[in-house]
């Protein structure tokens, strides 16, 4: 399942960011990293909200579909 799937409110934990090089870093510096629970909170047509270790941060829905999570 790809991150951008999760429904508002719906919690997963991140599998694996599967993203080109110089994105897959910048995800994983923003704490996109395995084994994270994430909850997507905020979704509109080009961006979405996820809250994961205790912060909100925002990312183009392009990106979400390099992210694999399990529920």
């Amino acid at each position: 399942m790809k991150l951008n799937d999760l429904k508002i409110g719906e919690e997963g934990v991140i599998k694996k960011v599967i993203a080109k090089e110089n994105i897959r870093r910048r995800l994983m510096e923003l704490g996109f990293l395995k084994g994270i629970s994430i909850k997507p909170v905020l979704k509109n047509k080009s961006m979405t909200a996820y809250k994961l270790k205790g912060t909100v941060i925002s990312i183009r829905k392009e990106d979400t579909a390099d992210i694999e999570v399990t529920l």
